[in-house]
């Protein structure tokens, strides 16, 4: 018997055009104020206090012992590239660890146990646990660094700075929060509401042309973020290998805001909230990675003003699951590159793409890139669903076995792949298909649109309705 081949429909699909626009820090503090400080002096948010102080500051190459502050130092030898079993207890939000600053700075620190208490102030700078800033190399080795207080940074990098933490544990545990308790008011200092979770600090931030690098450590947080991004000025990379990445109470695994760069490689992902945030052009990849997510795994948005800024998401091999959707589109051009990975939700639902009600989301004049889902050489149970009026979504499976419904989306069912329809759904099929690459469910019927037409009954006793378009 000859096989029944269903032509598909020719699509134009939009090209990809990142925006090449980055967000300078000038541009996040002119917005930040526009938005929370209307009519008020500008203020730069991200900046530490004027007075804080480091119990150990090295500056252009050398330790800059005037400027250190010795009376939190219980222990710790140091010279101008090393420190050696370093002790800091402070309970001062204006009072750190560990700063490095200028390109002549190169110093790497085995072994610290740094505690720190009391609110901060902006990101980084000397009152972080430990902090590298204007193009400074700063390695951390066998540390714990354990911060209380709000805006009270474990370790941050900026400036084009070099970070590196090897077999480390850092925490951050904000201040108490939660129903009943007052958000605190001072601005920057928690997450803004439309990324559906509480807390007051971070464990970790990169900003600002730096790259930072976590190997075989832990990196936990009570809420808000353990390893965020701010202002990239361009590019940042962030990277964590064979880490353990915690948030215990609230909050996100991972940020990539527009222009960075995050990787993630054998990584423990155990979260109260996601486990991934993208904004604007950026992206993140996965690789053999676990991930356990009290929401979702990933949430893409766009609130940056330029509506062809594409965001990309790749995972390859490792384990997702997730209480809500696995990924969540807020009004954003987005890939979504999933191969060989073990994928569920428990809301049954994969990908779900939904108009962003944020005030700030970007508005949409003219065609953009869309939804953009790919899933190749796996299997997996759970609907496709675009309800983002704005732009398309595209699916394409590859050597791919998808149980569930997909709806309002472009459909290419490549070689050895199957589709089976779990819920009434509505595709236009872009690629020739083999009627007996689609199935349904009794009860179901498949609404599709092709380059040809026909009524089909499938093997599991659903329908295929196609239109010609």
């Amino acid at each position: 018997m000859e096989p029944v081949i269903i032509k598909g429909k020719q699509v134009n699909k939009p090209l990809r055009e990142e925006s090449k626009n980055m967000l300078t820090m000038a541009d996040i503090i002119e917005g930040v104020n526009a938005v929370l400080n209307p009519g008020k002096p500008k203020i730069n948010w991200f900046a530490p206090a004027d007075d804080a102080i480091a119990a150990v500051h090295f500056k252009d190459g050398k330790f800059d012992e005037a400027t250190s502050n010795k009376s939190v130092r219980y222990g710790g030898k140091v010279s101008d590239n090393e420190v050696k079993n370093l002790k800091v207890v402070a309970y001062k939000g204006n009072e750190g660890a560990i700063y490095a600053e200028g390109a002549g700075t190169d110093v790497t620190v085995d072994t610290a146990y740094i505690s720190l208490a009391g609110d901060g102030q902006g990101i980084g700078g000397p009152a972080s646990g430990a902090s590298a800033k204007y193009n400074a190399k700063l390695t951390i080795k066998d540390a714990v660094i354990d911060t209380s207080g709000r805006t009270r940074y474990a370790t941050a990098a900026e400036e084009g700075a070099v970070l590196k933490v090897y077999d480390s544990i850092i925490t951050t545990h904000g201040i108490p929060y939660g129903e009943g308790i007052e958000r605190p008011s001072a601005l920057m200092s928690t997450p803004p509401p439309p990324l559906e979770m509480d807390g007051n600090t971070r464990t970790h931030c990169s900003m600002s042309n730096s790259s930072t690098y976590f190997y075989n450590s832990k990196i936990i947080c009570d809420g808000w973020a353990a390893l965020s991004t701010e202002s990239s000025e361009g590019y940042v990379y962030l990277e964590a290998n064979d880490c353990d990445i915690v948030c215990t109470k609230n909050g996100y695994g991972a940020y990539s805001d527009p222009g960075c760069h995050d990787f993630f490689n054998n990584c423990n992902f155990d979260m109260a909230r996601m486990a991934a945030i993208l904004a604007g052009n950026s992206d993140m990849t996965f690789n053999d990675c676990y991930a356990d997510c009290g929401s979702y795994f990933a949430l893409s948005h766009c609130v940056n003003g330029w509506e062809e800024e594409v965001a990309q998401v790749n995972v390859n091999g490792g384990e997702i699951h997730t209480k809500d959707e696995c990924v969540k589109v807020k009004s954003h051009n987005i890939i979504v590159d999933l191969n060989d990975v073990k994928i569920e939700s428990e809301a049954g639902i994969l990908v779900h793409s939904v108009v962003n009600d944020d005030p700030c989301t970007t508005k949409v004049t003219k065609p953009v890139y869309g939804v953009n889902v790919f899933m190749t050489d796996m299997e997996a149970k759970g609907d496709l669903i675009h309800e983002d009026t704005s732009r398309d979504m595209w699916v394409d499976l590859e050597s791919a076995q998808l149980t569930g419904a997909i709806k309002n989306a472009n459909l290419c069912i490549g070689t050895g792949s199957k589709w089976t329809a779990t819920a009434d759904s509505c595709v236009v099929l872009t690629s020739e298909v083999n009627i007996a690459q689609i199935d349904a469910l009794n009860g179901v019927t498949i609404n599709a649109i092709a380059g040809s037409s026909g009524e089909y009954t499938l093997a599991s006793g659903g329908k295929l309705i196609v239109k010609e378009a």
